[in-house]
């Protein structure tokens, strides 16, 4: 049996779906009008509709000048194909969340939009996002570890996998080896990184520091945090399959973690009071040796310091690895901190909606224009060893992200009171950060979350 006729039995049988055939017909050679005569041999919908119809996607890419051309040409792209015609709205992304809330409750909410964090949550558990569980067919066997279970709440599945982009461990090689240290021995546990931080803040200038920790009072000072949370051992607030939400900020393990950040802060070891983007910027010209962030840093720091205009630059530099193993801790982890794409409920064609996603995700154009410096494709197959885009992934840093830090993700206990939860964390943390006694907040922080839940 030949590879088209095993793929069609396949459509055919109901073992693969829609957007699998496609894509994978595609990778075989098959041109748009084959596949469109294959789908209708198999009674299945074709890949193009017949009339034309309107979707509305809101979405920050288009808001941003470095990748408004590559969703808007990828946008038309969709529209000749489909026989539509799609309202691009642009929205920054701090004002994702609020404007699409307005939207929702203003009865003209986007038909697909573009998520992160808790978004998914928030406007799933008020009903606003439609469950795509059916929809979904078995492309949870090819997506990467909690990737999905970042946009699912109470079993149902608000929001799939756009960029794959969790925190890994990044470090300076440069100022590792100014230092004396040696650059192909990044910390491995708690106890290494603090030694060699020490050694880092003995020898580096005043201006440097060893470590970049955000301790502003934005909620993705949160969301870099947790990882080192968890790290030593905390788990402030566990979410259970219903959605109830256990709370104790005092536990052993996130004690520790905020008195390590309140030492860092105190020993000139960190910045005090820098967002990410500072801390970005110190990394890029030598002045940070260390920091957890995404993969997209490599593209950040390449725009930031010419010298590091290209990911051989970048990778000659730096280095990825895992978050250090905390105390008796059996293994790294970090936040699960990816980019979803999720569909309105009352969006009236929901299967062009669908058919949207699918092509979000999968079409080469998207994945090799705008995705590829997002973060990692959301179909596991496209990128590890032998898939069609492994080539874009093939540096050591990006091959450090696939095959190391991913496998290590996992989501908070996000929730669709998070974001109030949010705000009242990263007070407490910058508190400490400043100074305020470590235990006596994380009591009144215990107090105050508990009231969000109640």
């Amino acid at each position: 049996m030949t590879d088209i006729n095993k793929l069609v039995r396949e459509l055919a049988d109901g073992h693969i779906g829609r957007r699998d055939f496609i894509f994978r017909a595609a990778a075989l050679g098959v041109s748009l009008t084959g596949i469109e005569a294959l789908m209708a041999a198999c009674g299945g919908p074709t890949p193009a509709s017949s009339s034309s119809t309107t979707l509305s996607y809101a979405n920050w890419a288009s808001a941003e000048s470095a990748t408004k051309n590559q969703i808007d040409q990828a946008l038309k792209t969709f529209q000749t194909q489909n026989n539509a015609t799609i309202k691009n709205i642009a929205i920054p992304f701090d004002q994702m969340l609020p404007q699409l809330e307005t939207m929702t409750n203003g009865g003209n909410p986007p038909d697909v939009v573009e998520l992160s964090g808790n978004w998914p949550y928030a406007l799933g558990g008020s009903g606003a996002l439609q469950p795509l569980n059916s929809y979904i067919g078995n492309w949870r066997n090819d997506a990467f570890p909690n990737s999905f279970e970042v946009g699912t709440y109470k079993g149902n599945v608000y929001a799939v996998p756009f960029s794959i982009s969790p925190h890994g461990f990044w470090y300076s090689k440069d100022m590792m080896t100014q230092a004396g240290l040696d650059p192909t021995k990044p910390p491995t546990t708690i106890d290494e990184l603090n030694t060699q931080m020490s050694t880092l803040r003995s020898k580096l200038p005043s201006d440097a520091y060893p470590i970049g920790i955000d301790v502003s009072k934005t909620e993705y000072a949160l969301v870099g945090f947790w990882p080192w949370i968890w790290t030593f051992g905390g788990n402030p607030m566990v979410e259970d399959s219903q959605g109830k939400v256990t709370i104790n900020w005092t536990d052993t393990g996130t004690v520790a973690a905020f008195q390590w950040l309140q030492d860092l802060v105190k020993n000139h070891l960190t910045p005090p009071d820098q967002a990410i983007k500072a801390e970005r910027e110190l990394m890029a010209n030598g002045k940070v040796a260390f920091k957890l962030d995404g993969p997209y840093l490599t593209g950040i720091l390449g725009n930031t310091n010419p010298a590091l205009n290209t990911v051989a630059a970048v990778n000659q530099h730096f280095g990825v690895t895992t978050t250090p193993v905390g105390p008796g801790q059996s293994g790294p982890v970090t936040c699960a901190d990816i980019h979803n794409l999720g569909m309105s409920a009352q969006a009236p064609n929901k299967d062009l909606a669908w058919k949207l996603i699918q092509y979000l995700t999968s079409n080469k154009q998207v994945l090799t224009n705008y995705l590829v410096t997002e973060g990692v494709f959301p179909h596991k197959s496209d990128v590890v060893t032998g898939g069609p885009y492994a080539n874009l992934f093939s540096d050591d840093i990006s091959r450090a992200f696939i095959t190391k830090v991913i496998p290590t993700m996992r989501p908070p206990a996000y929730s669709p009171q998070f974001d109030t939860a949010a705000s009242f964390i990263v007070t407490a943390l910058q508190e400490i950060a400043g100074g305020t006694s470590v235990k006596s907040r994380l009591q009144q922080l215990t107090e105050e979350v508990q009231t969000v839940y109640a």
